[in-house]
């Protein structure tokens, strides 16, 4: 198993850029990091073979980050996520190493297409296909269950969903715990695989009531 390290200073997409290369990459998460330097300390002791990662963090550069990784790991590979994607010149230093720079406005698509194909790369079995990307348990939910999760991915609380639906809170709830039900999952669990759903290409939004 591969591990990765996510490091940006918006914890909310390194989170949800961990979970869709855990969870549909087949890549282990060796941390979620929100700054430079809790990259650092993680590399104190870790050695991941992939590190993703913005370029403005607060504590380190990420400069700094990148070269402790590849000193931990010379045969490791960077994924740069930015916003910045068209104004980046890759250093010398960096460029035998790095894996792709994906701009943020399209990140979901080349994420996945850069990490599919470096795990592709590293199979054992090179006639093996590249890691597919799919949640195949939205289709398990009723329409009104997948509204509510659609929902719960763009991060709205019950009294939220329940007004976005025309629904009571008590009524979001009830639907919540069956969701979790049928997927056999917590209720935090259930929100963190709702933001992996909304961070696949083209997720559908909150539905209006009916």
């Amino acid at each position: 198993m591969h591990r990765v390290l996510v490091v940006d200073d918006h914890l909310l997409v390194a989170q949800a850029v961990g979970g869709l290369l855990s969870e549909l990459c087949d890549l282990d998460l060796e941390a979620v990091c929100g700054s430079g330097r809790q990259a650092l300390q993680v590399l104190e002791q870790a050695r991941p073979d992939l590190l993703v990662q913005d370029l403005h963090l607060p504590g380190e550069s990420w400069e700094t980050v990148a070269q402790m990784f590849l000193h931990r790991n010379p045969a490791g590979k960077v994924l740069i996520l930015t916003g910045l994607a068209d104004t980046f010149v890759t250093p010398t230093w960096l460029a035998p190493s790095l894996l792709g720079v994906v701009d943020k406005s399209r990140a979901w698509n080349d994420l996945i297409g850069l990490v599919g194909g470096w795990r592709h790369q590293r199979l054992p079995d090179r006639s093996a296909p590249p890691a597919r990307c799919t949640l195949p348990v939205f289709a398990m939910l009723s329409p009104r269950e997948q509204r509510v999760f659609l929902c719960l991915g763009q991060g709205l609380l019950n009294r939220e969903v329940a007004t976005a639906l025309g629904l009571s809170v008590g009524t979001v709830e009830s639907y919540r715990k069956v969701i979790c039900s049928k997927l056999g999952i917590s209720g935090s669990e259930l929100v963190r695989l709702a933001v992996l759903h909304r961070c696949l290409p083209d997720p559908d939004p909150c539905p209006e009531a009916e």
